[in-house]
């Protein structure tokens, strides 16, 4: 597990503060939390691209269920696939582009409010690829 960041989503309940891990390289971001058997309630796992584009994530060797929240350059979230079921490999994704996705445990998102349009504070510096 590498150092976490704080990630901050604004709710309609007001500010709720997770703690992930980055994956900003490829090999982070192919691995994700695959083999995981648990986190804790507000821990997760933040992809980190270098620009824009229309991604897909698969539950492959994942073993929690996970919601997934696609969040656009702009640091809102434009989408979220709620608890992705375990050790499949069915593409997750929402329509259009993003460039961070944040990983919760499956349920997440209902829990805290979470919901698209909502602003995501955290400070990583950008990965070259």
């Amino acid at each position: 597990h590498g150092p976490q960041i704080p990630v901050t989503i604004t709710t309609d309940g007001g500010d709720v503060t997770f703690q992930a891990e980055i994956a900003d390289t490829p090999e982070e971001r192919q691995l994700g939390l695959m083999h995981r058997t648990a986190m804790r309630e507000k821990d997760g796992m933040i992809f980190l691209f270098a620009h824009e584009q229309q991604l897909a994530f698969w539950m492959r060797n994942t073993l929690i269920p996970l919601d997934m929240l696609f969040i656009k350059a702009d640091h809102t979230v434009l989408g979220i696939v709620e608890n992705a079921t375990p050790k499949t490999d069915s593409q997750r994704k929402v329509s259009g582009e993003s460039q961070f996705v944040l990983e919760l445990n499956g349920g997440a998102a209902k829990k805290f409010g979470l919901k698209a349009g909502q602003q995501v504070k955290f400070y990583a510096p950008l990965p070259d690829r």
